[in-house]
């Protein structure tokens, strides 16, 4: 069978010609894409991806964001605190007046031996301290201390035990430093009780072993809280806290720490009646509504021989007509007296909540009150040196 030919016509075949006025040009290369520029390759894709400009860590961005945190952070533990769950304010002024006194370092003079604090912000406490004598069943009462401090005034020296530093929150935020005092008179006493609520009477000293054990059992919830519930409860032994904020607070922020540590405390038949109840009224009425507390100022607790309680407060230097701000700093800090209550209770759980059980206000205070006793304990009865920090 013939092949076909294809037919052309005559304007076919004009279409074929080549004209002269036709230019052709080269069409342009798509231009080479280095592989370190490549496209990312496909979420399904094996071949490992290629290291491009996007995927380097952005360090800018990095340190942008851990400044902004740090700067929140700082702006929250810096800003003044507020209570929420504080009782509302009864529009009295932060000092309210009472029995003025002078609670002086050692030798009433210049050079006040101190202990370093752990915190920049109040770096140091006196190791020694004075406060004012007070007798027997009436030292929860104002009139008890006389209005002013003179060379006639009656004092007792008081020995540092221990101190630390209280932090709350995830963010270890500190509130206050703490140190426990003890009358250097009385320190033999607490050298017999501990020793005796150790290892039991007739023992003039611990050994070697005694010794851990009872470091031991201080730092043990369930062993400390008998210990020192026997302790306190013996009396016989002054002692004050010496606190310090580290930042601006309020009466009721500490009134409300304190009684949250009575509350989680009194366990037990003794505290049940409406006795109890009355006292922890009257304590709280002694710290409420009271303002504010500046950072640096000093708050005192003292607890009597009977385990009566006495609150005071560094009062401003302003309140005190032509006092020196120096004076306060180098001679002594003025003191004004908030009050007192007489039921042992109240100061032996306020105690108990910085020397015993498993939570307690400040961990660092209650290591460094143990150092402390260590250091008593290990002597004979009766040759205690009061210098135990």
């Amino acid at each position: 069978m013939a092949a076909k030919v294809p037919y052309f016509t005559s304007g076919s075949l004009r279409c074929l010609r080549p004209r002269a006025n036709i230019h052709l040009y080269e069409v342009p290369r798509t231009p080479f894409i280095s592989p370190k520029y490549s496209q990312r390759p496909h979420a399904y894709s094996t071949s490992p991806p290629n290291s491009s400009p996007r995927n380097k860590p952005n360090y800018k961005v990095a340190i942008l964001c851990g400044l902004t945190a740090v700067a929140a952070t700082w702006a929250v533990t810096t800003r003044e605190p507020k209570r929420l769950d504080a009782s509302p304010s009864t529009g009295r002024p932060p000092l309210t007046s009472g029995v003025k006194v002078e609670i002086t370092g050692k030798d009433n003079g210049d050079n006040v031996e101190e202990v370093a604090t752990g915190t920049s912000t109040i770096p140091h406490f006196p190791r020694t301290i004075w406060l004012p004598k007070s007798g027997g069943r009436d030292e929860g009462r104002s009139a008890a201390l006389p209005a002013g401090m003179g060379a006639a005034q009656d004092e007792d020296e008081y020995q540092l035990l221990g101190l630390g530093i209280r932090k709350v929150s995830l963010f270890r935020i500190q509130v206050y430093v703490v140190g426990l005092y003890v009358a250097k008179a009385d320190m033999g006493k607490l050298q017999e009780e501990l020793i005796k609520a150790s290892v039991g009477g007739g023992a003039s000293t611990l050994v070697q072993g005694e010794k851990e054990q009872l470091q031991k059992t201080l730092l043990d919830g369930k062993g400390s809280t008998e210990v020192w519930e026997e302790v306190l409860k013996e009396g016989g032994v002054r002692s004050a806290v010496r606190i310090v904020p580290t930042r601006n607070t309020n009466f009721s922020h500490l009134r409300d720490g304190w009684l949250r540590g009575i509350d989680l405390r009194a366990r037990g038949k003794e505290f049940e009646g409406d006795d109890f109840k009355a006292a922890v009224g009257e304590f709280k009425s002694i710290l409420g509504g009271r303002g504010s507390v500046a950072k640096g100022k000093v708050l005192l607790l003292g607890r009597g021989l009977d385990g009566a309680l006495r609150a005071w407060v560094e009062e401003e230097a302003s309140s005190s007509a032509g006092a020196d701000p120096a004076i306060l700093s180098t001679k002594g800090e003025k003191m004004t007296l908030l009050g007192g209550l007489k039921d042992e209770r109240i100061s032996r759980l306020v105690w108990m909540g910085y020397l015993a059980g498993d939570h307690i206000a400040s961990e660092e205070a209650r290591e460094s009150v143990v150092r402390g006793v260590m250091e008593i304990v290990e002597r004979p009865i009766g040759t205690v040196e009061t210098q135990v920090i």
